[in-house]
């Protein structure tokens, strides 16, 4: 895991980053399996967007209050939640969607230049090595939503950042072969990464790079990068975590340190993996906890 100059982490570094692109009028939906994005979402409602709502996929459900990070008990975290139905299954797509969510965070497991994501296969389709996820709702951010699509990867590497033609599927959309999506989307609006803060020119739609981080060389971005970036011209360094931010995260939004599942592997990973389970079993509340009065 990324060490940085001012003693903050990777996931550090890119979930404060996360939660600065929310706004106050945003409603934040929050997916499976991806508490960097809760941390940062949460993140942003005590600090600049105390007005943003969560929208969790259990149930469609719509939170104001913002509580504390939970593996165990994130469902949980739906206490007082709005719900737009009551029985059978409704989908959101016969909703106005846009009005009920206008941000999430996605993390590809490919993407290239122009913001074109896969999240189905690795592999040929009909016989992958590996099976992702899926698409889920990103067909909907990546095509209709003017908001855009927001997207996160704590592995900057050629594996990740590929050319179009060795992306295995595309699942998402992001400017076919640099032109806008013919739906109305607004496309891909930037990639937050362990290396840099990646967006997009308005001229040639193409990845670029907009600021790299504290202690990173260019060139190990570039090398980093299946294809060719463009950079910005007054190319800058990120702005680091503010101490506010920083404590924060550290002690009210997230203390057990679970958004670092998403960056750590191995036995670091089991191991912490272990720790958050354990304490979490040990806590005689089990809702998580409130993290405003």
């Amino acid at each position: 895991m990324t060490e940085y100059s001012n003693n903050y982490t990777t996931d550090e570094l890119m979930t404060v980053l996360m939660a600065r692109e929310v706004r106050d009028d945003d409603v934040m939906i929050v997916g499976v399996a991806t508490p960097m994005v809760w941390a940062a979402f949460t993140l942003a409602k005590l600090t600049h967007a105390p007005n943003a709502i969560y929208h969790y996929i259990m149930g469609n459900t719509f939170v104001t209050e913002p509580r504390q990070v939970s593996l165990l008990y994130l469902e949980m975290n739906a206490a007082r939640a709005y719900r737009f139905q009551n029985s059978v299954e409704c989908t959101l797509e016969s909703l106005p969607s846009e009005k009920l969510t206008t941000i999430e965070f996605f993390r590809p497991a490919q993407v290239d230049h122009y913001g074109n994501t896969n999240n189905i296969c690795i592999g040929d389709w009909n016989k992958p090595k590996i099976r992702l996820p899926g698409a889920a709702g990103i067909l909907d951010f990546s095509m209709f939503y003017t908001r855009g699509s927001f997207l996160y990867t704590p592995r900057h590497n050629t594996k990740t950042f590929v050319p179009t033609e060795k992306l295995f599927f595309i699942s998402g959309v992001g400017f076919p072969e640099g032109k806008p999506s013919i739906c109305g989307g607004a496309g891909p609006q930037c990639v937050i990464t362990n290396l840099a803060y990646l967006d997009f020119s308005e001229t040639s739609k193409r990845m670029r790079v907009a600021s790299i981080h504290p202690g990173i060389d260019i060139e190990l971005v570039k090398e980093s990068t299946g294809f060719e970036l463009e950079i910005t011209k007054d190319l800058k360094e990120t702005k680091a975590p503010t101490q506010e931010e920083l404590n924060l995260l550290r002690r009210k939004v997230d203390p057990l340190n679970i958004r670092k599942l998403e960056v750590l592997s191995g036995k670091e990973r089991e191991e912490l993996l272990d720790d958050i389970i354990q304490k979490e079993l040990q806590k005689q509340n089990k809702f998580p906890k409130l993290l405003i009065d």
